[in-house]
């Protein structure tokens, strides 16, 4: 049975005190300001590791109890594509070492 779509959250939208209260209140986030979520280390790890398993990114984050609905796909987007990178730079850092011994 298909369900509606949760609609995304508006981009640029401030956080207001019961969202930030929500958001610090969820074992993936460190702390949470108007503008900014700082993400726990662990649920970043956890994050990279669903991405090369191929999950979708919305789906990792709405496990955390923080999709689009209450983030905004955008935030999603920034936040997969930066860890993408991240590992890829370890990766080569990883090859680079190698390499050199």
């Amino acid at each position: 049975m298909n369900r509606p779509k949760a609609k995304a959250r508006p981009r640029n939208k401030p956080f207001d005190d019961q969202e930030r209260q929500y958001l610090c209140g969820l074992d993936a986030v460190d702390a949470c300001t108007e503008k900014r979520i700082t993400w726990n280390r662990a649920f970043i790890a956890y994050a990279i590791k669903e991405l090369v398993r191929g999950c979708a990114p919305s789906d990792i984050f709405r496990r955390a109890g923080c999709g689009p609905e209450v983030i905004g796909s955008k935030r999603i987007e920034r936040c997969a594509a930066r860890w993408r990178k991240k590992l890829e730079k370890q990766q080569e850092q990883e090859k680079h070492d190698e390499q050199e011994s």
